[in-house]
């Protein structure tokens, strides 16, 4: 897993490059720069919003004294898509779309939280 990491962070900003360049034959330099600049600020504005609707909701679920791990869990999701859309690139800016819209990061977790449980049992079994 740590090799896959490591390739990840070698690669990927190879690939983002390679994209900004194409975008900006396509756009120009100045359309390119405006749109890295767009989604960062449309992003963060987003992630400020839902972030601080999740911040309520945690708040009143820990003044009722009920559990508040999903709006934890939910809310550093976000915290990471605010993050990718704040990286300059069009996959990052994928990435932090798709952590941004509630529907998909719920799946997003979901499926983390399956692939966390399935590798726990797998370790289990082995001992």
């Amino acid at each position: 897993m740590s090799s896959f990491i490591i390739i990840f962070m070698l690669i990927l900003p190879v690939v983002e490059l390679w994209i900004l360049i194409k975008l900006g034959g396509y756009f120009g330099a100045l359309g390119t720069l405006g749109l890295i600049i767009g989604t960062a600020g449309v992003g963060v504005l987003i992630a400020k919003h839902q972030g601080l609707n999740m911040l309520y909701n945690l708040q009143s679920k820990l003044s009722q004294g009920r559990q508040a791990l999903p709006e934890i869990v939910e809310g550093l999701a976000l915290l990471v898509g605010a993050f990718f859309f704040i990286v300059p690139g069009a996959i990052t800016d994928l990435v932090g779309i798709c952590l941004i819209i509630p529907k998909i990061r719920k799946l997003i977790i979901q499926l983390a939280v399956n692939k966390i449980i399935y590798e726990m049992r797998k370790r289990e079994s082995r001992f």
